[in-house]
């Protein structure tokens, strides 16, 4: 068998429980390239050479901590401004451009639609509306198109780069990237606007957030149809920021989170996916839910902040991909990022574990650092 086919078992393995060792993936939009000497203005103006310069990275790296994986949120050939202002839904500040060379891009929280709205959005449909009334104000057209252009003619080379290197792709972007309304019209409304709807007139926003979300299913599934036959397109992402348990209440989390989010991941498996559910911020307190998903078909990825100690108690057989801070990538020494990794896999027990950074690896990582996270993990014993 090649390396990528080794690894592509182990993936599956390590999801249904099967594995003996702990499995080691790469994650991280920038920090390879960052590593490799490139401004990250450079990388958002050429994510294409920037990609590639991380994928020199990863080969490096591969050699000096015995052995990576598999590769998860990872350079593509699409700008990340493009990329985040798609996903969000609000204006994203450019390197280089509205902010210094070597800051990282960063989401404008900025209100862009009254609630009044909402029954625009309902009647016109989420897509129409947001053409019209969103992306304009948040992103040059020309300068997305450009960047989507170069993406497309890209990424099945990039692709098959990766493949090449023997590395599965466990968020694929040709797989239909979901998300929860609630995200995209915290982007459009602002959080704190969005909240306070939420206490006010939750029956409209459930209103609007059933439109979006039947919507954006169908466009999910034509996309699933696309590659349900293609092995090599394992996973598809789900995301969650501002949906996690501490950012909203038990009502609201049960009324315009969750359905969704469940909903999102059955699509994915029922197409015969791995559902990669990326949970930024704390899920403490609604963890145990995800057992409601079919066992050995999902993966939670979560950053640092959720307690994985406690979800391994209440999800026994549940794959969990993470989740070595970034501040200890960034600020700790390599000695206690190994430390960190070699408590976790003591605490929660090799199976079903991806380790990797938690969410991704920052910028601002250090080379030795992250050598040093997945060289615990291949020491393990």
């Amino acid at each position: 068998m090649s390396k990528y086919d080794d690894n592509y078992q182990l993936l599956i393995d390590a999801i249904n429980f099967k594995n003996k060792r702990p499995l080691t993936s790469f994650s991280g939009p920038a920090v390879g390239a960052i590593l490799s000497g490139m401004t990250i203005a450079e990388l958002v103006a050429d994510p294409v050479k920037g990609t590639y310069k991380t994928i020199d990275f990863i080969h490096e790296i591969d050699d000096e901590c015995g052995g990576i994986n598999l590769v998860n949120s990872i350079p593509t050939g699409l700008n990340m401004v493009v990329q985040i202002s798609m996903l969000w839904y609000s204006k994203v500040l450019i390197p280089g451009i509205d902010i210094g060379e070597n800051t990282v891009w960063q989401v404008q929280e900025k209100k862009l639609i009254d609630s009044d709205q909402y029954d625009e959005i309902i009647k016109e449909g989420f897509g129409n509306f947001a053409k019209k009334n969103i992306i304009p104000n948040i992103i040059d057209i020309d300068y997305m198109n450009k960047y989507l252009k170069i993406f497309a003619e890209s990424q099945e080379t990039i692709f098959n780069k990766y493949k090449d290197m023997g590395y599965p792709i466990t968020q694929d972007f040709r797989c239909p990237t979901t998300m929860i309304p609630f995200e995209w019209l915290s982007g459009m409304r602002s959080m704190s606007e969005l909240l306070l709807d939420c206490y006010t007139q939750l029956d409209k926003v459930k209103e609007v957030c059933d439109a979006i979300f039947e919507e954006k299913y169908a466009e999910t599934e034509a996309g699933l149809e696309k590659v349900k036959t293609n092995r090599d397109v394992v996973g598809a992402w789900t995301g969650g920021w501002r949906t996690a348990s501490a950012m909203v209440s038990p009502k609201i989390w049960d009324t315009l989170v969750w359905p969704y989010m469940k909903k999102s991941a059955e699509q994915v498996i029922h197409a015969g996916k791995i559902s990669v559910l990326h949970l930024d911020q704390n899920w403490n307190r609604d963890i145990e839910r995800f057992g409601e998903l079919e066992e050995g078909k999902y993966i939670l990825n979560t950053d640092g902040m959720t307690d994985l100690r406690a979800a391994r108690k209440k999800l026994p057989k549940t794959c969990f991909m993470g989740d070595v801070p970034a501040t200890l990538l960034t600020a700790g020494t390599p000695e206690q990022v190994y430390d960190y990794v070699t408590r976790l896999i003591d605490d929660i027990g090799p199976e079903g574990l991806i380790v990797t950074a938690g969410c991704d690896i920052p910028e601002s990582a250090t080379r030795e650092n992250i050598v040093a996270m997945f060289k615990a993990a291949n020491e393990w014993s």
